[in-house]
């Protein structure tokens, strides 16, 4: 199996917070930059604007010196007040005028950077409560919100990231079947799908289907990787829960073809990030030195067989536990 490439989202080197406590020192722009070049194995970093891009220059500068990429350019349109009632689906003009400005000024950015990457995860869009939002007109200028940033610069991919709820209740792009659906609605080929395992695992999919569909649309741009206990976004280290499920996960990112980077959306809350962000390294590196150890034409004979005992005795062999 060839290495995958590995980053971090830069956010998480940095302060954290839940609903009830702050985790860790509000380190710098530089602080965080130098945290990740800690991480073992890190090559890249994912860099959200607007916050860690006040001098883009300047952020740049930091990233080359510390030998780090910019992986992709996070656009966040769901933290600032403004969009406190949604972006792209609100009714009011000049919020969605300000979210398609954020994404428009984010490809720039990516361009900027080397990476011509920006992911959005539009989690202030949806709703809490039955009648409180317009539907139809609410998914309407979703995509021709979509649609008209994507359109800026045919250079830049624009990957979209879904997730069932949070900050909304209901967010109105849930499922990878959903962000395919608006994929085809925008019918741009530079807008693709970011999936984050957690996220598929706590919408009750199997991540290597969602991998599988977004790939045979030649949708798949970006995977963020993580783990939970299907019941909620815990931000957990990959394969530290659903091991055989973070295994399966790299089976099919090596089927498809996937060669760009795994970036960690693993929040290290009350531990140390650089110790929590070089775990998840080391995940990767288990997950593909136990697929390297099986003999994958057996393994893959005995999945077109539906075998999944066979399969599961296969891995157990290879982790040595027979």
């Amino acid at each position: 199996m060839a290495d995958i490439k590995f980053a971090v989202i830069l956010g998480f080197m940095g302060q954290q917070r839940d609903r009830f406590q702050v985790f860790n020192p509000p380190y710098t722009l530089a602080e965080k930059i130098a945290r990740a070049a800690q991480v073992e194995d890190i090559s890249g970093a994912e860099v959200v604007y607007p916050g860690e891009f006040e001098d883009v220059a300047e952020t740049k500068k930091l990233l080359t010196d510390h030998g780090l990429a910019c992986s992709s350019v996070n656009v966040n349109i769901k933290a600032d007040p403004i969009f406190h009632m949604g972006s792209l689906t609100s009714p009011d003009n000049s919020v969605r005028d300000k979210a398609i400005e954020y994404l428009k000024t984010g490809m720039d950015i990516s361009v900027e950077m080397g990476c011509n990457l920006v992911t959005c995860c539009p989690l202030g869009d949806g709703h809490d409560y039955s009648f409180q939002i317009d539907y139809t007109e609410a998914w309407a200028r979703f995509i021709e919100g979509f649609k008209e940033a994507a359109s800026h610069r045919a250079d830049v991919r624009l990957s979209l990231e879904y997730k069932p709820m949070e900050t909304r209740v209901h967010t109105v792009l849930p499922t990878a079947a959903s962000a395919l659906h608006v994929c085809d609605q925008i019918g741009l080929p530079n807008v693709g799908v970011t999936i984050d395992t957690g996220h598929a695992l706590y919408a009750i999919e199997t991540p290597s289907l969602s991998i599988a569909q977004c790939a045979h649309a030649n949708r798949l741009f970006l995977m963020h990787i993580n783990d939970n206990l299907r019941n909620w976004d815990w931000d957990l280290v990959s394969g530290s829960v659903n091991w055989f499920d973070w295994v399966e996960t790299l089976l099919y990112l090596e089927k498809v073809g996937y060669d760009y980077y795994l970036v960690s959306d693993v929040m290290p809350a009350r531990l140390d990030a650089i110790k929590v962000m070089s775990a998840v390294a080391r995940s990767i590196k288990r997950a593909q030195n136990l697929l390297a150890k099986v003999d994958k034409d057996e393994l893959w004979a005995l999945i077109k067989q539906n075998d999944a005992l066979a399969a599961y005795d296969l891995l157990y062999a290879g982790m040595g536990l027979d």
